[in-house]
C-alpha cells in the first residue's frame, strides 16, 4: 500500500528498514523509514526535501536536497545548515509492483505541487567573475536534472541580447524563465517582455534569478524574503519548488 501510512519492508541504500509513504489529505506528504538497529526514524518532506523520484525494477530512487544525513526534524520543519543532493534507494521487499506503485504515488504528489517542468535558462557568461557557465554545469544543471526539469539553455552574446531573446521567445513552450546572472540581464529580460505586443499576458511568466553576477541584489532580496540564504543551490531549489514572490501578495 503506497498511501495512508501503511508500513512496508524495504532496504534503504542496502540497509533493512521499514518505510511509510504518507500522502494523506490535509497533511504534509512525507516519506519515513526506520533502519534496523538505528535509534531514530528518518523522514523526508516531499514538498520541502525531495527533488524527484524514479522507479526501476524493485527499486525506487528518491533524489533529495537536504541539510545533512542525520535524523530529520519533525515533518515540515525547516532544516538548517547547508543543503546538498543525496539519493536514497528503496528496494521493495514486495517486488516490482510495489516499487511501481510507490514511484507513481511519489511523482503524482510532486506534480500536485505545481512545480515547473520546462524552463528556459538564460546565462550571462560575461558578468561577475565570468563563471556563470561553469556554475550552470557544476551546480544548476545537476539539480534541474535530478528534479526531472526539461531545460532549454542559451548564453547571451552581447549587451541587449537578453532583451532581444525575451521579445521574441515562444513563451507557450515554457513554465518559466531563469536568469543565471546579476541584475543586468534580469532588467534586459523584463524590458524585452514589456516590448512584446502580448506584454500584458507575457509579464505573468514566472522569472527566476540564480546569483552569478557581481552584486546579485535581486537574488539576495528574493531569497531573503523566502527565508533562504543567498546561494546558487538554494536559489535553484526555490525555482524547482515553484516558489514565487508576487507584488501585492
Amino acid at each position: 500500500q503506497a498511501t495512508g501510512g501503511a508500513t512496508t519492508k524495504v532496504r534503504v541504500n542496502g540497509t533493512p528498514a521499514e518505510a511509510t509513504l504518507s500522502t494523506t489529505t490535509g497533511g504534509c506528504p512525507e516519506l519515513r523509514w526506520h533502519c534496523a538497529g538505528a535509534t531514530a526514524e528518518r523522514s523526508l518532506s516531499l514538498e520541502a526535501d525531495v527533488l524527484g523520484a524514479v522507479a526501476s525494477g524493485k527499486e525506487v530512487v528518491v533524489r533529495a536536497f537536504v541539510a545533512d544525513d542525520a535524523a530529520r526534524p519533525p515533518p515540515c520543519a525547516k532544516a538548517g545548515g547547508k543543503r546538498r543532493r543525496r539519493e536514497y534507494v528503496f528496494e521493495m521487499a514486495d517486488g516490482e509492483g510495489a516499487a511501481a506503485a510507490w514511484g507513481g504515488t511519489l511523482r503524482g504528489c510532486l506534480d500536485s505541487f505545481g512545480r515547473p517542468k520546462r524552463l528556459f535558462v538564460l546565462i550571462n557568461p560575461y558578468g561577475g567573475k565570468r563563471r556563470a557557465s561553469k556554475i550552470y554545469e557544476a551546480e544548476i544543471k545537476p539539480l534541474l536534472e535530478a528534479a526531472g526539469v526539461e531545460v532549454t539553455m542559451q548564453e547571451t552574446r552581447y549587451r541587449g541580447h537578453a532583451r532581444e531573446v525575451a521579445s521574441s521567445l515562444d513563451l507557450a513552450r515554457y513554465d518559466g524563465i531563469v536568469c543565471v546572472s546579476g541584475d543586468g540581464v534580469l532588467v534586459e529580460l523584463v524590458n524585452g517582455i514589456l516590448q512584446r505586443s502580448d506584454w500584458e499576458e507575457a509579464i505573468k511568466m514566472p522569472i527566476g534569478v540564480v546569483p552569478a553576477g557581481t552584486g546579485n541584489g535581486m537574488a539576495k532580496s528574493l531569497l531573503h524574503a523566502a527565508s533562504e540564504t543567498c546561494s546558487v543551490s538554494d536559489a535553484v531549489f526555490a525555482i524547482i519548488r515553484g516558489h514565487s514572490m508576487l507584488s501585492g501578495t
